[in-house]
């Protein structure tokens, strides 16, 4: 089984006008829930209200069909010599593909809207739009697309980035051997196929106003049994979360709500994002199944408390494997919480493909079984995927992107492919790039799928990345911007580092993006808000480490210093050596 990913942006001007409208903070804890639809109020102007997305379809196009294909082909093949049969089977398999995505019915909101004013006792009151979503993922879940020695079990096929613009498709597309294919062609035939889709979107917002302090006791949270899994360090979201209620019941951690009022959930959520910083680093969810992690991360999905059994927009989204850190903090810490926060929430659509059998069946567009034979008259296209995050990067890391194709045919002859994408060829696009190869005495027609590629990113300030060649046979290469955005935060007592004759603290980070040498630097003086301090760092995939360096200065012009390697994103500015 071999599946293909592509991401495609469709986005009008419209869209882009209705975008500036909601790009603006939320009110995270006063979202309304009504008419199904929930709705937040801006920070702006809290007559002004952003809902979420509520469905998720298939993609239709202009002849006003899903965007669906489900082509089953044939490959004819000689039989054996030594066979005593006059029927024989062919090759063949099946090639799914179909186009996904999320939205709002415009009669949802207007209702939501009515409700809203009349609720509130206000008519000004206005739905703006959808929420700008800050990162966008999705799962794929099924038994048929990736079978296991027979079994029907449902499976966590993959995840993946999704838009964060509402109404911008989502390319998915499987390939199957025959006996899978019959399997999903019988399927559709039922009202629930066996192929679900939950697509998982964070979003930013301002909390109510807090005044809390959090007192964590290492001693009791090491001593602790809420994070007893059979010795495992994997766990899943939704087991975090009520590992963190236990540990406050067990007094392990201490939570105190300054002035009247009682602790809100707002609070929580916010208490527990904190606490998963300090204690967890994601995993991927095939690695906490694969180590015996408490649940799974399809339960994690599919569960009460998971996003395809629940209305919450909290929790710790798609990314539910978390591996617990080698908590080596000791005696008592304490996190203050004042004033508002910036917080991320989640907010999931689900979606199952549905019934199309019924209507589409005898529509060859939709359904078809094919005989492949005739291969000279055969190419092949390469379609090049191009993540909308991209655009952005045009404008603040990224020069260019190429992808160059290299073809080896069966017959000593050689393609050579190539394509270029840059700020001003990026917003011209309006269909897919590709890349084509044709027939060229390829007579293993398996071999003639596979092609080899590498892709070369060119930065500004004449920083350049090769990937280098890799093998594939996939019918789409996707583009994912080989680096991402880590925030380091600062924590400590200020107050302390005073009462111990220190007066300031300089932390400087280092670290290697692509060759080049980066460095930042702050200092801290008593008195400080440590709470607004942080570094913003770009770093390649897969490295997570920063090296630090702690300076102190003293009161009487010496200093102590302290290196070090984080990758967990906190770095505590009161642990001086001893």
């Amino acid at each position: 089984m071999k599946q293909n990913i592509h991401i495609s942006f469709l986005i009008t001007i419209g869209l882009f006008i209705q975008m500036r409208l909601v790009a603006q903070q939320v009110y995270i804890d006063k979202g309304v829930y009504i008419e199904g639809l929930w709705c937040f109020p801006l920070h702006s102007d809290s007559l002004n209200y952003v809902y979420m997305p509520t469905r998720g379809r298939l993609s239709i196009g202009e002849d006003k069909k899903p965007k669906f294909s489900y082509l089953r082909y044939i490959i004819n093949k000689p039989s054996a010599n030594n066979s005593n049969h006059s029927i024989t089977e062919a090759d063949g398999g099946g090639i799914l593909h179909f186009l996904v995505l999320y939205d709002t019915p415009e009669e949802t909101v207007s209702r939501a809207e009515e409700e809203l004013r009349k609720k509130l006792g206000n008519k000004n009151i206005k739905i703006r739009g959808p929420v700008l979503f800050e990162k966008g993922s999705y799962a794929l879940i099924s038994s048929i697309l990736n079978p296991s020695n027979g079994s029907v079990e449902k499976k966590l096929i993959t995840m993946g980035d999704a838009p964060v613009l509402e109404n911008s498709s989502i390319a998915l597309s499987f390939s199957l051997k025959p006996q899978e294919s019959k399997l999903l062609l019988e399927s559709f035939k039922m009202n629930t196929p066996d192929i679900s889709i939950v697509f998982d979107l964070s979003f930013g917002g301002l909390t109510d106003a807090y005044d809390a302090t959090l007192d964590i006791d290492w001693s009791e949270v090491k001593r602790s049994d809420a994070f007893k899994a059979g010795g495992s360090v994997y766990f899943i979201g939704a087991d975090v979360e009520i590992a963190f209620e236990k540990l406050r019941r067990q007094s392990a951690i201490k939570l105190v709500v300054n002035g009247s009022g009682g602790i809100l959930e707002g609070l929580l959520n916010t208490v527990y994002d904190k606490l998963l910083n300090l204690m967890f680093a994601p995993a991927k969810p095939e690695i906490v199944e694969q180590a015996g992690g408490l649940g799974s991360a399809l339960n994690a999905l599919t569960g009460p408390n998971g996003p395809l059994g629940s209305r919450k927009t909290t929790g710790f989204g798609l990314n539910v494997g978390y591996q617990m850190k080698d908590m080596q903090s000791s005696g008592v810490s304490h996190l203050y919480f004042k004033g508002r926060s910036q917080v991320t929430r989640h907010h999931y659509v689900t979606f199952n493909i549905g019934n199309l059998y019924k209507q589409y069946k005898d529509d060859p567009s939709m359904f078809i079984d094919v005989n492949l034979w005739d291969p000279i008259f055969q190419q092949r296209e390469i379609f090049v995927g191009v993540d909308g995050d991209l655009e952005k990067e045009f404008k603040d890391m990224l020069n260019s992107v190429s992808v160059i194709l290299n073809k080896s045919h069966q017959g000593g002859q050689m393609t050579l492919e190539n394509v270029l994408i840059n700020k001003s060829t990026f917003k011209a696009l309006d269909k897919p790039l590709s890349m084509v190869y044709g027939y060229q005495s390829d007579t293993n027609r398996l071999g003639w799928l596979n092609y080899d590629y590498k892709e070369i990113w060119q930065f500004q300030g004449g920083v350049n990345y090769d990937t280098g060649l890799k093998r594939s046979d996939a019918s789409m290469i996707n583009l994912y911007v080989p680096f991402y955005r880590k925030t380091i935060l600062l924590d400590g007592n200020l107050d302390q580092l005073k009462s111990s004759g220190i007066r300031a603290v300089s932390i400087k980070i280092s670290y290697d993006f692509f060759g080049q040498p980066k460095e930042q630097r702050i200092t801290l003086r008593p008195g400080d808000d440590i709470a607004g301090k942080s570094f913003q760092v770009t770093l390649p995939n897969k490295v997570e480490e920063v090296t630090y360096e702690l300076t102190w200065i003293k009161t009487d012009g010496t200093s102590i210093s302290k290196t070090g390697k984080d990758k967990f994103g906190l770095i505590f500015i009161d642990e001086m050596p001893k």
